[in-house]
């Protein structure tokens, strides 16, 4: 399932609308049948291939509002349609772009590995068995692959795998590495969440969310470690409750690495700065090592009120003080609050 759902102004109207265009080619019947409720006018559903229809359906939408706001949900099943092209353009295109991209990373490496006549040393049952996969993906020559990866970094990746230096759970890695770090070129904020079905498994796939606001970013981070619970607990540990909080990447992060990695960022952070672009440039940073109130709440023990606490940070609040003429103590922005912070 594929989704455009661009906020937007029609023209002559001050009224943001949102619509929404589900491109499917094998379960747009259903779809409709899902959607048959919906107000008219609101969904639209395509019944046919991402890339017969992606583009016209960009150029309607940017003749058709102002300034359109577009969000693109990519479920491929496979990796030929990631089109890296057509993911740079839209910050470009239109007024604000965000992605979220179901990425087939081992995929692409069993694919570059053919390409390259590179033996796929793994078993591929094993790794590829829950994966639907309608579209094989089986693509021709290396223009192909740099199209969808957006550079040539990935064959060095290959080369490495072909010399046994790395195995395809360490290749995948470092592509799913290196694709964020292409997106980044375009977009400010890039994560990534891998996909286990078991305990202890290598990743399936990674779910990549990439925009250029910040509030997007940790509002996506936030999800994603709050779905990571229920990964860890309701699917891979069989719905058997853990002691310890895991993160997507299976690691267990305690509060004394979380207040390391947060000093590490405000000792560059000298001018004050919105909390919500330090969150999120945190998240961008170093990953989702935890939900957000770990970082910023008013429950006791998040570290930054446990700095501003201990006196680590200074922090500015607007509006600095209640009706009732007392503080305000809030540690998250939005509904009127913003909160700017620097070191001490």
């Amino acid at each position: 399932m594929r989704i455009i759902a661009p906020p937007a102004h029609p023209y002559g109207s001050s009224t943001p609308q949102i619509c929404m265009r589900f491109i499917e080619l094998n379960h747009a019947k259903d779809l409709e049948a899902n959607l048959a409720s919906q107000p008219a006018g609101r969904c639209e559903i395509i019944d046919g291939r991402f890339e017969d229809n992606i583009i016209s359906l960009l150029q309607e939408a940017d003749k058709k509002y102002r300034n359109p706001n577009v969000f693109l949900y990519v479920d491929p099943y496979g990796v030929k349609v990631l089109n890296a092209a057509l993911f740079d353009s839209l910050p470009i295109s239109f007024s604000t772009a965000e992605l979220l991209i179901n990425l087939n990373s081992f995929g692409f490496i069993r694919e570059a590995c053919r390409v390259m006549k590179v033996g796929f040393r793994e078993r591929e049952d094993e790794i590829f068995s829950d994966i639907e996969e309608y579209d094989s993906s089986v693509m021709d020559s290396i223009d192909e692959l740099t199209a969808i990866a957006g550079d040539d970094y990935w064959l060095s990746i290959v080369v490495d795998y072909s010399r046994g230096i790395i195995d395809c759970y360490q290749a995948e890695k470092e592509f799913a590495k290196q694709y964020k770090l292409h997106l980044r070129q375009k977009y400010n904020y890039v994560l990534d969440m891998p996909i286990r079905l078991k305990a202890g498994q290598h990743p399936k796939y990674r779910m990549v969310h990439a925009t250029n606001h910040p509030d997007g970013c940790i509002l996506m981070a936030d999800n994603i470690a709050k779905r990571t619970d229920r990964l860890v607990i309701d699917i891979q540990s069989g719905g058997q409750l853990s002691l310890m909080t895991q993160t997507a990447e299976n690691e267990i992060i305690d509060d004394s690495i979380l207040k390391e990695k947060v000093r590490e960022l405000l000792s560059t952070t000298t001018e004050f700065t919105r909390l919500n672009k330090f969150l999120a440039d945190f998240y961008n940073e170093h990953g989702v090592l935890c939900d957000l109130s770990r970082l910023s709440s008013g429950r006791g023990g998040s570290i930054l009120k446990t700095f501003e606490k201990n006196g680590e940070i200074i922090v500015s609040r607007d509006p600095a003080f209640t009706d009732k003429g007392k503080p305000t103590k809030f540690w998250q922005e939005g509904k009127g609050n913003t909160l700017m912070l620097r070191k001490k």
